[in-house]
């Protein structure tokens, strides 16, 4: 489900200020057109339909798109519907309501700042079920806006003779409503597991869309497949496989929300204006260009996109994701669920946003091994720090996650992708300024690819050493011998709770159909009787309890923000290099601090080359986190000799060689992902008086002079801190994970402690309080 932001729907009434004293100059009208235009730029246009109460625990609202012509106006009906209930469980005995069949729209929402600028027509319920239902001048409506692309979508599904069910989210949800959003954002699984259908909308058509899908159809021929790659490849073909390529780019393939849309479909269907695809050869088709990939990549060296690696796009990550995810039966229903909630937040899902950044978590709840699934678990059985609550402040949100995470895995590890865009910054509940996130929630920006939103870019910094969801949980470092970690979040002394919000309209709307438009905010409908008691529903409602028709209060801050952890430093930073810019270029004081000499270069004497530099260029693993292979040595001797006059070495350079060994270019791309954009270093030595036990390590960009290494309980990787404030309590700002020569598999925990290692809560070791 795509989650909005508060510009997505209409809001209240704005408050309209008069003159103290009317000029006595000629009206002309000319002034008041001037200011209404610069106000309508500014002012979202707003409705006059409004949410009628329903049972939001256990049902749903359908929007019924009545039948018509393309140029004819859109017109539509909300009306309630019952679900299925959860393997286990029966249906609730006030249920009065019928179970409608409706297919689910999965569409991108448009850009944060788009406004709603396209009126639609909403009934309120009719009582019509029927194919085709005819509406009278006695039926109640009101107008809402909606985007461009949601209007596209609507109008695009709407057939000519009969009616269509769809649930769509941001009409089916009242979205400033937190109580019902809370309750229906549990309810997903459920939603797109008894849709007939999930259609997947990618926008409106462009002039290639026809021989984009026709192309994919041909990737899904296996016999003619190889051809298309067999060089030298056509620049007819060359301009196909580029398609494919703009095709992976679409903003829908961006949304967090998709995954649960699609991976609980028991079906869906992709359409792009009017081509359209099953998902499963969809699918296919995209995972069958990526097994060539390699070979396509190297005739779109001159293409616009010879910077983007199709590997990070969401539209690759989907399709792992989607076989990867659950175990389902024949009829495509979800028996298993494989990977649990730490990976999908902290890994999996690095390719896709969210505008809400709670969702970040929330939105893969459904899908985890260890979330809250359509079982028939009971809400006291759920783990409060991981359920839906969006009036927790993000602060508490991450925490809770986090306390989650260290408490069922007993290690703590800073999030190689982190679970907090920085659209995190932006957004809060109810708030009136922007929260600051602790130093140990890492922002988005030093992971991999970065934003989403820049991932055609390509690569922006190196891969974690933590290790990412192909690991499937295992470690690829061991930095702190498998010890258990201890962790304790602060909490703050007082609990001040967040500015209330307005309460909603209790305005009720009066426009009938054939009525002239007029406006309103699209809040929550409430009659005059209907102030203190909800009377019997109409048209299969259930009735509910007046007390939640209120708005709930925001939840004052729980924790503080820092995180105590226990470990040891190692050593201190000392001296630090010029930072790997964009995986080409290592300068020579990299490879200097590394124990390489410029007077190597002629000698031709492998040994001249450093264990340590070599094995730090590949962080001492080959590919898939396996064991650094020994012929790394050789050739990276081989490109030690391709330095150019400054002692700089340019991997970019030397892959473009003529004739360059394959075997360079594989050391090579296994060099750049670990390089890119991070500085090497080496330390002080401390407590040691001969340089030789100077350590040589790889931290990200932001790593400087006197950061502090240290070794941390239950972490698998060393991690670099900046003492931030002394005196009885100091406190620290964690700057990012690192890599460590000889101190990357529990060497530095045998070195201080010897065969005893220390016991958990370890209450003689060191304690760092990060913030």
């Amino acid at each position: 489900m795509a989650t909005p932001d508060p510009d997505d729907l209409p809001t209240t009434r704005a408050p309209t200020f008069e003159p103290l004293r009317r000029s006595h100059t000629l009206d002309t009208g000319a002034a008041k057109a001037r200011l209404q235009k610069v106000a309508r730029s500014f002012v979202p246009k707003r409705g006059s339909y409004r949410f009628s109460a329903f049972d939001h625990d256990h049902d749903i609202r359908i929007l019924r798109i009545f039948h018509g012509k393309k140029e004819e106006k859109l017109e539509c009906m909300l009306f309630t519907s019952a679900l299925y209930p959860p393997a286990g469980q029966t249906p609730s005995s006030s249920t009065d309501l019928t179970i409608s069949k409706y297919w689910a729209l999965s569409y991108w929402w448009g850009e944060p700042d788009e406004k709603p600028e396209n009126e639609i027509t909403i009934y309120y319920d009719t009582g019509g079920r029927k194919a085709e239902h005819k509406l009278t001048p006695f039926n109640r409506c009101g107008t809402f806006y909606v985007r461009d692309n949601l209007k596209s979508a609507l109008e695009t599904f709407r057939e000519e003779e009969d009616d269509v069910n769809v649930w769509v989210d941001a009409l089916c949800i009242n979205q400033d409503d937190k109580i019902e959003k809370k309750a229906q954002v549990a309810r997903m699984h459920e939603i797109y597991t008894q849709a007939t259908m999930v259609c997947i909308w990618l926008g409106e058509g462009t002039p290639q869309t026809q021989e984009t899908f026709k192309f994919l159809q041909t990737i899904l021929n296996l016999k003619t497949l190889d051809s298309l790659v067999k060089a030298p490849i056509s620049r007819e073909i060359a301009s196909q496989w580029e398609l494919v390529i703009k095709l992976m780019t679409n903003r829908w393939f961006s949304r967090r929300w998709i995954l649960q849309e699609l991976a609980l479909s028991r079906k869906a269907m992709v359409k792009w204006g009017d081509e359209e695809l099953f998902w499963s050869d969809f699918a296919d088709a995209i995972a069958l260009f990526m097994t060539k990939y390699e070979d396509v990549r190297r005739c779109l060296d001159t293409s616009k996109y010879k910077e983007t690696d199709a590997r990070a796009l969401g539209a690759h990550k989907i399709v792992q994701a989607t076989i990867n995810l659950f175990r389902k039966s024949q009829d495509g229903l979800v028996e298993q669920r494989l990977i649990p909630l730490e990976i999908l937040v902290s890994s999996l899902l690095l390719a896709f946003e969210a505008s809400e950044p709670r969702d970040t978590i929330f939105a893969v709840l459904t899908l985890a091994k260890d979330g809250h699934s359509a079982s028939a678990e009971t809400n006291a059985t759920k783990d409060e720090r991981i359920s839906p609550d969006y009036e927790k402040c993000l602060v508490d949100v991450y925490t809770d996650f986090m306390d989650y995470c260290i408490n069922k895995s007993k290690s703590w590890a800073p999030p190689p992708n982190p679970p907090s865009p920085e659209e995190a910054l932006k957004y809060g509940t109810n708030a009136t300024v922007p929260e600051k996130l602790p130093s140990w929630i890492p922002l988005i920006s030093k992971s991999a690819f970065g934003d989403p939103r820049g991932v055609v870019e390509g690569r922006m910094n190196g891969d974690s050493f933590v290790g990412g969801p192909e690991r499937k949980g295992q470690q690829t470092y061991n930095a702190s011998a498998g010890l258990e970690a201890w962790h304790k979040f602060g909490s703050r002394a007082s609990e001040n709770a967040l500015p209330v919000p307005p309460q909603r309209s209790t305005a009720f709307p009066t426009k009938f159909h054939g009525d002239s438009e007029s406006s309103g905010s699209a809040g929550f409908m409430r009659s005059p009787s209907q102030r203190t008691t909800v009377p019997a529903a109409t048209n299969g409602s259930r009735s509910l309890p007046n007390e939640q028709l209120a708005l709930p209060t925001p939840k004052p801050q729980k924790y503080d923000g820092t995180l105590a952890v226990r470990g040891f430093c190692l050593d201190v930073v000392r001296e630090v290099s010029d930072r790997v810019g964009y995986g080409k270029i290592i300068h020579d004081d990299a490879l200097i601090i590394g124990g390489w000499k410029p007077q190597f270069k002629d000698r031709n004497i492998l040994d001249d080359v450093p264990d340590r530099l070599w094995r730090t260029l590949v962080a001492d693993r080959g590919p898939n986190a396996t064991s650094a292979p020994g012929w790394y040595k050789r050739a990276c001797f081989e490109c030690l000799q391709f330095t150019d006059r400054r002692g700089d070495l340019d991997i970019e350079g030397i892959k473009k060689e003529p004739e360059v060994p394959s075997t360079l270019v594989t050391f090579l791309e296994r060099v750049q992902p670990v390089v890119w954009g991070r500085r090497f270093f080496d330390t002080t030595a401390s407590g040691f008086e001969e340089d030789e036990k100077r350590l040589l390590g790889l931290g990200n960009f932001d790593v400087k002079s006197d950061d502090l290494i240290c070794i941390l309980f239950g972490c698998s990787v060393p991690v670099l801190l900046r003492p931030k404030t002394k005196g009885e309590n100091p406190t620290y700002s964690f700057i990012g994970e690192c890599y460590i020569h000889g101190m990357m598999d529990g060497e530095a925990i045998a070195s201080k402690y010897g065969s005893k290692y220390p016991q958990y809560p370890y209450k003689e070791a060191a304690e760092f309080r990060l913030v």
